[in-house]
This record gives C-alpha cells, sequence and structure tokens, in this order.
C-alpha cells in the first residue's frame, strides 16, 4: 500500500520549501501553506516564474514580518495574483529587504487575510512517487505537498478520486501544469536540469486536490482509496512506465 513520503510547504510563496514529519489540512489546504508572497509597491504579486532562482532563499519562520511592520496602519489591501485579487495586509520588514535584493527592486511582503491562499490551483498538490521514473528524484524540487510512495503499486489517479489517509480525505481536482521552477535545485536555486524540455506529452507529475475532511497528516501514514463513481476511479497503474504530462 502507497504511504507519504514526504509532506512540505513554504510559508512565502517561491522561495525555499520546508520539508515536515506533520502538517495540518483545512479546507483551504496545508495551513501556513503559501500565507505570504512577494509584491511589487503597486500590489502586483511577484512571479516566481520571473525569478526560479528565489527557490534557493531560505526564510526561517523568525523572519517573517511582524505585526508593528504592517504597512497603511495595517488595513487590508487588494493584491493581484494573476487575475485574482487577494485581501491581504503588506509589510516590510528584513525579509522585504533580503528580497528585495535578490530581485534587485523594491518588493513588500503580503500575508493573505482570511481564507485565501496564494496557489494558483487547487488547495494541496500531491506527486506520485512512480511518476518520477527517469527524472530527477530530489522530490522537493517538484515543490509537492505530499509525496505519495507507490512505486511497490503504482497508482492512476483522476478527477473525482479520494485520497483518504485517517481522518484526513482528500479529493482530486485536476492534473497540475509545471512551471520551470522545477528545472532549479531546490536548496541553491541554481538552473541545474531542462526538465520541461524532456517531458515527454502526457506527463503529470502532480494532481491538484480539494480537502473534504480536515485533520493532521503525517510521514509514513498509509493510503486508503474510494471512489465516489464506482470501480476504476482508485486503481493501481498496470503500467511499468507510467504517462506524464507538465504540471506547476
Amino acid at each position: 500500500m502507497a504511504t507519504i513520503e514526504r509532506l512540505g510547504l513554504t510559508p512565502v510563496k517561491g522561495v525555499s520549501w520546508h520539508s515536515l514529519e506533520r502538517v495540518q489540512v483545512d479546507a483551504n489546504g496545508v495551513v501556513g501553506d503559501r500565507l505570504w508572497a512577494p509584491v511589487w509597491p503597486d500590489l502586483v504579486c511577484v512571479r516566481a516564474t520571473d525569478f526560479p532562482s528565489m527557490v534557493g532563499l531560505h526564510v526561517a519562520a523568525d523572519e517573517l514580518p511582524e505585526a508593528k511592520e504592517a504597512l497603511f496602519g495595517g488595513q487590508i489591501r487588494e493584491v493581484r495574483y494573476y487575475q485574482r485579487h487577494i485581501p491581504s495586509v503588506i509589510h516590510r520588514g528584513r525579509l522585504a529587504e533580503r528580497l528585495s535584493d535578490w530581485v534587485r527592486h523594491e518588493v513588500r511582503l503580503a500575508r493573505s487575510d482570511g481564507g485565501a491562499r496564494f496557489i494558483w490551483s487547487s488547495p494541496v498538490s500531491v506527486l506520485l512517487r512512480s511518476e518520477l521514473d527517469h527524472l530527477p528524484g530530489d522530490v522537493d524540487r517538484y515543490r509537492a505537498n505530499i509525496v505519495l510512495d507507490d512505486r511497490d503499486a503504482p497508482l492512476s489517479l483522476r478527477p473525482g478520486d479520494v485520497l483518504r489517509f485517517g481522518e484526513v480525505e482528500l479529493e482530486v481536482e485536476r492534473e497540475l501544469d509545471r512551471c520551470i521552477v522545477i528545472n532549479h535545485h531546490p536548496l541553491t536555486g541554481a538552473e541545474d536540469r531542462s526538465l520541461l524540455k524532456s517531458l515527454r506529452p502526457g506527463a503529470r507529475l502532480a494532481y491538484g486536490c480539494r480537502v473534504t475532511q480536515a485533520g493532521e497528516l503525517e510521514v509514513g501514514a498509509t493510503l486508503k482509496g474510494r471512489s465516489d463513481s464506482g470501480a476504476g476511479r482508485f486503481a493501481q497503474n498496470p503500467s511499468a512506465s507510467p504517462a506524464r504530462r507538465t504540471d506547476w
């Protein structure tokens, strides 16, 4: 049976990935994941695809801005994240200065207010280990919240499948789209691969899920699956070399 090999998040969108032994999930995703995002002075999000080497910028919890560093008197401002507008509190501080040095332009930090997170697609991302055949095995490179080790019996997932880990339930919504960030080393930020060019059409490399039952996840937890729409929705993949497709 497949088990959770790795769990992770990043408190600030686009910077270093944090691997954890346990995480909490709620309706908005993994608690603490991408609550913060670097923004330009006009309150447009800095795109990670424009500065993919930021994955090598290591951010500790004590570097996150404090309430006293809020701008605009701590009032809520609308941050534009692609076509979405996310209510946020804007901050200055040490980390904003580090990010400004990194991108060579003034940057501030936005903290989402309420349930919104700076996540492009579904709240939780799941990566199947079996789909990394012939690809780099440093799983933090792919920045998935959950890495599921299914190599003994490869799984095939599709929208509508439900993944159950104890009390937690996730429903698969979609396959995700990859970006150039996966070409960069997860620790140094250096571009050391050309994975997007090497992925053949049909490559998956992660699934976006919504949370249907909140709770705690931990490394080593065993996956149990059920289907809402009959047999075959959640099954072992009979292929030794599962198809893949690009993802974010």
